[in-house]
């Protein structure tokens, strides 16, 4: 993280096309840009590209959106152009981003544009717009890392997956919103697409709400204790924490160096494997990172699922707990139906799990956290920053002796799951979430139990998280009368996202959520 310290960060003026923290959008530039095939050059061979009139980013994906820019049917800059309109409608309503590089975004759309045209077509992300969660490096390009008088730094180096999201030709059109804090709620707090009124799942909230109001086809957020899988429940998302190191943490200002991954939110599990190809890289940069080759995660999405072991735990934690009743009704019907296409399932216990959170997670996170914040925020930043103080002082209070015990305490969770892995090959289990959540809920009633918030937003991720372990959230239903996602948590082997996404893709086709889009 050299590079990325705070004596390294620098303030620069000038126009970005940005937001302030909830503030509104500066307004689009008079007039409509020309875009299409006046870009592409002229004579033999020049293909239309003007053909906008029929583009639906609700119902676009990366992958049938990136096969009509690959077939020159649709211009990058068409695609740009109607996302940024997008955001500008959406943006007062949902809160999701903290900076809108929309000039940006324009730039390197032309830039996509003049490439496919001269048959440098680099892929499925090509011209596709993303965003990213702002806590991760972009170079020139506003970044708060989550503290909200932070608006004026541009890193001088960029994350890794950034750039190498770049390198496949995609085009970031914005930073969204995250927190250190674990609180959706920011300055004006940021909402869920589905239901503005709701919780969008923390804390890479900005990327759950954005994609899933088609603000962007990719978000990439951070997970710490189930921050990418929980929005992506929330949010009728693929959701993807990896395996820990299997993406570059360069770049990217991490709250638990422990646990902390980057994952990937999206619309659809080919969609999410996609991404992955891209970012899923060894890094040198990364003394934590995975020494693998690439992987095509595609290429087998279609083999089916018959024989795949499903382990189902039986424990309470995870059921009844911090679950409501029609959760667990939707997500044991999903796992039935994992069932009616071939993968066998059996019971399996996690006892240990349920403390990843409190015994493992929730002391790595407080005594990491202001090991975080004060190799990158000056005194003075930390001061003005009231909303961080409770936390600095709890963790900084904590005696060595509990941050050892933890450790011993990751392993024997680790144990327990890598055992039950050696039984099944994937265990099937509600995404932890904040499910119908007003957005600035401290408080639910769950079974006619008051418990905190935040903390059933985690319980069931933790486990994931402590281990390393690979996790994905696919999308299984509604409740509330067919209006608020659910999603199912699927927990895989290290390394083995390829059958975590083979196991998704089954479910997901054999239903019609991903097709569903919110009433915006």
């Amino acid at each position: 993280m050299r590079g990325l310290r705070r004596d390294h960060l620098r303030r620069l003026g000038g126009r970005q096309g940005r937001l302030g923290l909830g503030g509104d959008l500066p307004p689009p530039p008079p007039g409509r840009r020309h875009t299409g095939a006046a870009l592409l050059g002229r004579g033999a061979g020049r293909v239309d590209l003007n053909v906008a009139s029929d583009l639906d980013l609700g119902a676009a994906t990366i992958i049938n959106l990136g096969e009509r820019i690959r077939r020159r049917e649709l211009s990058p800059v068409d695609v740009i152009e109607a996302t940024n309109e997008r955001i500008e409608r959406l943006q007062p309503v949902l809160h999701s981003f903290v900076t809108h590089c929309g000039d940006y975004a324009l730039e390197r759309a032309r830039q996509a544009e003049r490439e496919i045209a001269a048959n440098r077509y680099r892929g499925p992300l090509h011209g596709i717009p993303y965003t990213l969660k702002d806590v991760i490096a972009t170079r020139g390009v506003r970044t708060t890392f989550g503290n909200p008088r932070g608006v004026d730094y541009r890193p001088p180096e960029q994350a890794t997956l950034h750039r190498l999201l770049e390198e496949a030709g995609a085009i970031l059109v914005g930073k969204v919103v995250s927190e250190i804090g674990r609180d959706t709620r920011g300055p004006v707090g940021c909402r869920n697409a589905w239901d503005p009124s709701r919780s969008p799942g923390t804390s890479s909230s900005g990327s759950g709400s954005a994609t899933a109001a088609s603000l962007g086809l990719l978000s990439i957020g951070t997970d710490t204790g189930g921050s990418v899988r929980h929005p992506g429940s929330n949010s009728n998302l693929v959701a993807m924490k990896p395996t820990f190191g299997r993406i570059s943490r360069h770049g990217i200002w991490a709250a638990s160096w422990s646990d902390d991954t980057a994952g990937p939110l999206t619309k659809t599990v080919e969609d999410n494997a996609a991404a992955l190809e891209a970012i899923g890289i060894y890094d040198p940069l990364d003394p934590l990172s995975v020494n693998e080759p690439p992987s095509d995660y595609r290429a087998g999405l279609g083999d089916g699922i018959a024989g795949v072991r499903v382990g189902v735990p039986v424990d309470d934690w995870i059921w009844r707990d911090w679950l409501s009743e029609e959760e667990e009704g939707i997500a044991r019907a999903a796992i039935e139906r994992l069932g009616e296409l071939g993968a066998a399932l059996s019971e399996v216990r996690m006892p240990l799990a349920e403390h990843a959170r409190n015994r493992a997670l929730g002391l790595s996170l407080a005594s990491e956290r202001p090991v975080f914040i004060r190799d990158h925020f000056s005194e003075d930043e930390i001061e003005a920053w009231t909303e961080i103080h409770p936390q600095i002082e709890a963790g900084e209070a904590q005696p060595f002796e509990q941050y050892l015990h933890r450790q011993q305490f990751r392993a024997r969770i680790t144990q327990e799951a890598s055992a039950v892995l050696r039984e099944v090959d994937v265990i099937a289990m509600p995404t932890g979430s904040t499910y119908g959540d007003a957005w600035d809920a401290e408080t639910v009633v769950i079974r006619g139990r008051e418990v905190q918030a935040r903390s059933r937003g985690v319980y069931r991720n933790g486990v994931a998280s402590v281990s390393g372990h690979p996790a994905i959230s696919v999308p299984c239903g509604f409740g509330n009368d067919d209006r608020w996602p659910v999603g199912l948590m699927l927990h895989g082997r290290p390394l083995e996202e390829a059958l975590l996404y083979r196991v998704a893709y089954a479910y997901e086709q054999s239903t019609d959520w991903r097709l569903r889009q919110p009433p915006l």
